[in-house]
């Protein structure tokens, strides 16, 4: 049996990193080693992981290089465990990792469905089978998920990077994160490779919460992640062999942004400017047009 490790990145969230520290920590199956990607270390991170009861490393990297970046950083070595994928927002429950484990018996990752703080469905795995996707997005709860699908396991085309469990010989199979899509879509890209590489299932028996912060984000911030994310997602769209359908998600997305941030002159030229950068030119988020558009939206909220 392969040790089994819990990767995560963290930027300045330390009451979620304790949260899901404890999580694992109670959990019916803990996790052998837990490594932290701190992207904005100053101690606290290092404190909280002296004081939980869990084998703990640490990697400090000021330079914010994004989760990608984060999750390769910290898996590097790693290779001979199965790699427990987690957001540092994420709440293990006590049977989580245990059932997820089991699973690998016969896959090659697994991923949960994800909740909200109301215990509405946040997020779920897209599922291969077409019949399956019209399914779950009649979903509002995961028991409404578990009831129209069945407990699983399914298998999956791509999935949120929020938590996935990969085996040993597929992470050595398919490699770490891709660093250059800064942030929002590199855990796609990531799950897209396990789906192509290897089998690639989900469970509606394991439900994991996913709770962000509360209280408003900087407008900026916000705007840029929204963009960013727009990009990685039209070059996924374009220049993945692995996409699937994900073309018949874009214009939603945009228009999810326009209605976020209104129609503008502005709004219109940055999301051509995503879109030309992602699908036309080839470029993730990381690269050159997508670094250049967060240094021009930061100097003009300056």
């Amino acid at each position: 049996m392969n040790p089994l490790v819990a990767v995560t990145v963290t930027h300045q969230r330390p009451q979620e990193l304790k949260r899901l520290l404890d999580s694992l920590e109670a959990s019916s199956r803990p996790p052998d080693l837990c490594v932290i990607s701190d992207h904005a270390p100053d101690g606290t991170t290092a404190d909280i992981a002296a004081r939980s009861g869990l084998n703990v490393k640490v990697l400090e990297n000021a330079s914010n290089p994004g989760p990608g970046a984060g999750w390769s950083n910290a898996a590097a070595g790693l290779d001979h465990a199965d790699l427990l994928f987690l957001d540092d927002d994420v709440v293990l429950p006590p049977d989580g990792i245990a059932k997820m484990a089991a699973l690998l018996s016969d896959a090659d990752a697994v991923a949960p469905l994800l909740e909200d703080a109301g215990g509405l469905l946040w997020g779920f795995p897209e599922p291969t089978l077409r019949k399956q996707r019209k399914l779950i997005r009649q979903a509002k709860t995961p028991a409404d998920a578990l009831t129209l699908l069945g407990p699983g396991p399914h298998p999956f085309c791509w999935c949120t990077g929020a938590c996935v469990l990969v085996s040993a010989n597929l992470y050595r199979s398919i490699g770490s994160h891709r660093r250059d899509f800064w942030m929002l879509g590199e855990d796609l890209e990531f799950s897209m490779r396990a789906a192509a590489a290897g089998r690639a299932v989900f469970t509606c028996e394991v439900v994991v919460p996913h709770l962000p912060p509360r209280g408003p984000a900087s407008p900026t911030s916000g705007y840029i992640k929204f963009c960013s994310l727009l990009q990685n997602l039209s070059y996924l769209s374009f220049h993945s062999p692995h996409s699937q359908h994900m073309t018949r998600y874009l214009p939603g997305n945009f228009l999810r942004f326009f209605r976020t941030y209104s129609w503008s002159a502005k709004t219109l030229h940055d999301a051509w400017t995503c879109f030309s950068g992602g699908a036309i030119h080839g470029e993730p988020a990381g690269a050159v047009r997508g670094t250049e558009l967060r240094k021009r939206i930061a100097q003009q909220h300056a």
